[in-house]
């Protein structure tokens, strides 16, 4: 693999500084998907001292070089540098960064935040984001939205957008993180019946290096109860009942598996439609008997967290999820992934 970082300071020109090692890792499950661990060479006084901590950027690029001499890179992150530890006059560089969720994250509202009944959940979401990243842009690569009830935020900016049960994003079953661009996605939570964008298998001409398994009933819910408590005057919705009916299913509610419920209650679920996509979509994310797949396989820089992969190791092939990836300097790639069960789930 070959990699380019571009430092964007805060005052004056982008430049490119060279690498000495690099790790990315980008994770779904965290509320900053992206970070970075990189250390820069000293080939220049402005590659050590363009870095900084007071505004600072680096746009990271990771890809190939192909021996007709052309070059393919793949946005890997847009991350505000948030410590850097230079070891002078000689030594290079060592600087951390973080993707742009965490930009939002630190702009806490300054007063408790209000807004109007009626308003739109993706637009209150954009709205939140480029308050506090003028500058970004917003992809909307999904439709699911609501109306908004009146609602009062205390602190958490990112807790009012996503990643709680208060959040915008929750209650229409959805995700907000920033890609490699640094660039705002909202997507639907990803689940077993997306396309599988790549193949995972051993053997000659396979990706597969290293493979572990596990499994862990830790977090998995084969039941979700869903409430819009009222608490903001609204009128109350449900219980909305969402359960693993599968009969495949090693976690179905009438298995050996037993019953294991969450209740989820958000002020922002105004309808029994709303309540429904709700619960699904975190029905998605628990369901199951969460089959744990670890690998470490030839780098794909194009893989983003919640691809779906189709892995063959040996048995029948299986479709899992990415939560987690991670490429670095050494050339290898590791991914994290789980294999449950999505939008099977009876309601009632």
């Amino acid at each position: 693999m070959t990699a380019r970082a571009t430092i964007l300071p805060p005052v004056g020109a982008p430049f490119t500084a060279r690498l000495l090692s690099w790790s990315v890792t980008a994770d779904r499950t965290a509320q900053t998907r992206r970070t970075l661990q990189a250390t820069l060479a000293p080939g220049t006084r402005q590659a050590l001292d363009g870095v900084t901590v007071q505004g600072g950027y680096l746009q990271l690029d990771v890809g190939f070089d192909y021996l007709d001499g052309s070059q393919e890179l793949v946005p890997q992150g847009l991350f505000r540098l948030d410590s850097e530890d230079a070891e002078r006059p000689d030594g290079g560089l060592a600087a951390q960064g973080y993707g742009r969720e965490k930009v939002v994250a630190d702009d806490k509202f300054l007063a408790p935040r209000t807004e109007p009944a009626n308003s739109s959940a993706l637009d209150l979401i954009e709205t939140l984001l480029t308050e506090s990243v003028p500058t970004a842009t917003v992809h909307r690569r999904t439709t699911r939205d609501a109306a908004v009830p009146r609602t009062t935020w205390e602190r958490e900016r990112w807790e009012a957008i996503d990643g709680t049960d208060a959040s915008l994003a929750r209650s229409i079953g959805v995700e907000v993180w920033a890609d490699g661009r640094g660039q705002f996605v909202i997507t639907a939570v990803p689940t077993l019946a997306d396309p599988p964008v790549w193949t995972v298998d051993e053997g000659p001409g396979g990706v597969l290096i290293k493979a572990s398994r596990s499994s862990s009933t830790e977090g998995v819910n084969n039941i979700i109860v869903a409430v819009g408590d009222g608490a903001n005057g609204s009128t109350p919705v449900g219980p909305l009942i969402v359960r693993d009916t599968d009969p495949t299913s090693p976690t179905r509610v009438d298995g050996p598996f037993g019953r294991r419920p969450r209740f989820y209650s958000s002020p922002l679920l105004t309808t029994l439609a709303q309540a429904d996509t709700a619960a699904r979509s975190l029905l998605a994310n628990s369901l199951g008997l969460a089959s744990g797949l670890s690998f470490s396989a030839v780098p794909n820089p194009a893989l983003e967290p919640g691809d779906v992969v189709l892995v063959k190791t040996g048995g029948p092939a299986e479709l899992h999820i990415i939560d987690k990836i991670t490429l670095s300097s050494t050339g290898a790639m590791t991914c994290e992934t789980r294999s449950t069960k999505a939008d099977d789930g009876g309601t009632t």
